[in-house]
Parts: C-alpha cells; structure tokens; sequence
C-alpha cells in the first residue's frame, strides 16, 4: 500500500478540523477520539495527533489503548473513573463565624 501525501496546508486544515471537533466533546470523548484518530494515522499517530491537539502524549495512548480493549474498563455512565480527579472541595468556615 502506497502512503499518502499530503501538503502543509492540507495537514493545518486538518488540524484545525479535529481541534473544532474536539472543542465540543467532554474529556472522555476527545481521549477516545484522539485514540482513534492516532490509529487510523498508524506509526507515530500517538505524537501527530498529541502536537495537534495539546493532548498529552499518554492520553492520546490511554484512549487508543480502552479502544483496543473494546471500552471495557470504561464505565458508560462516568467520564472519568471512579477515584479519579480532583477530590471534592469543602467550604472552610472561619472560626470567628461559628458562633
């Protein structure tokens, strides 16, 4: 199979098409679509669509990797899983105020 060529141009285009694209999913979603993409650009996909993005390099393999795996590490109804991010922030009371 022949590789196909493509002009600068072409490949900012590109860019800037699965940047908008990536602007309008939730985090799970553009890891998801950042992993396929990587994949369908084959060998180097990985950093191509890293230094398109801004994604880092292990996202980008993080969501070709749960593709690869048919999503089942996923949960459906979760973005991130479970334990993950930041933990929830409570409100600090002054002292002075609990009267």
């Amino acid at each position: 199979m022949q590789e196909a060529t493509y002009s600068r141009s072409e490949l900012e285009r590109w860019g800037e098409q699965v940047n908008l694209v990536l602007s309008q999913l939730d985090e799970k979603q553009r890891r998801l679509v950042a992993g396929l993409l990587s994949n369908a650009v084959g060998r180097g996909g990985v950093t191509v669509l890293s230094r398109i993005t801004g994604l880092d390099r292990k996202t980008v393999r993080r969501g070709r990797d749960e593709l690869d795996n048919g999503l089942q590490d996923c949960p459906a109804d979760r973005v991130r899983r479970e334990g993950a991010g930041h933990p929830p922030v409570e409100k600090k009371v002054p002292a002075s105020s609990k009267n």
